[in-house]
């Protein structure tokens, strides 16, 4: 696999996978699709930051991550919503052992953190575990290095402090989020166009491009000082992964 020149990647699960926008320096692109997350960060080998809208750090029991009530409180409603509880690590492995397996995850949620886990968190779960598995194996001081974004924190971060008004499934949706990223880098409709052009919609989404979308300018823009979190000071949790949102502010 050649390795991409890639420097700002912002990633998005898909039902391919892993579908990607990569930025450099400049006004090139490239977007691509991954059947691994451990493919995906082979291919962006050189990159200065991925940003990945998953869970990355993960709680043990019911202390669960301050980052997600934050972002909530942060979107308000509606757009609140679209940010669930993360699940335990016990509860996202047993849910990549058995996917289907929707009352095996709940009983184990249940068990380690006495809630139930949402049919969203669920439905995410073997991707959770796949990339915390890869980022454990590499290490806390590889390269390039991996943060989690929520999308719709850096919508509201780009949009000048003002959350998206439609979901992000509907046209007036798509349509609004489409126009913040323009404003903000004017090609990046080229680049949606390109990526619906590339790919099946039963591959990769039209959500799934504008997430990854704007994880990718949120890298560009961050990188390397600009970046902010929630929680202000991050937490890690007990294999030393940060349990954080990153976004940027739009200046």
């Amino acid at each position: 696999m050649s390795v991409s020149r890639s420097k700002f990647v912002g990633v998005d699960g898909c039902p391919y996978g892993w579908f990607s926008v990569g930025l450099d320096n400049c006004d090139g692109y490239e977007v691509r699709a991954f059947k691994t997350f451990r493919k995906l960060l082979a291919h962006y080998g050189e990159a200065k930051l991925v940003l990945v809208d998953i869970p990355i750090g993960l709680p043990q029991g019911e202390e669960g991550r301050d980052c997600d009530p934050e972002a909530r409180q942060l979107l308000g409603r509606p757009r609140g919503s679209s940010v669930f509880p993360t699940p335990t690590r016990p509860t996202v492995r047993q849910a990549a052992k058995s996917p289907g397996d929707y009352n095996c995850a709940a009983m184990t949620e249940h068990r380690f953190a006495e809630r139930c886990i949402s049919r969203q968190a669920f439905a995410i779960a073997p991707k959770i575990a796949e990339v915390d598995t890869v980022l454990r194996d590499r290490g806390a001081s590889a390269t390039p290095p991996v943060r989690e974004v929520h999308p719709e924190v850096c919508f509201w971060a780009l949009n000048e402090g003002q959350p998206m008004r439609s979901r992000k499934k509907t046209r007036q949706g798509r349509c609004d989020r489409l126009r913040v990223l323009q404003e903000i880098k004017p090609y990046t409709q080229e680049i949606y166009d390109s990526a619906i052009d590339e790919y099946l919609r039963k591959e990769v989404a039209r959500d799934d491009i504008l997430d990854a979308l704007a994880a990718a300018v949120t890298a560009k823009l961050g990188w390397p000082d600009n970046l902010r979190t929630l929680p202000e000071c991050p937490p890690s949790d007990c294999k030393g992964l940060p349990m954080e949102m990153v976004y940027v502010v739009r200046t």
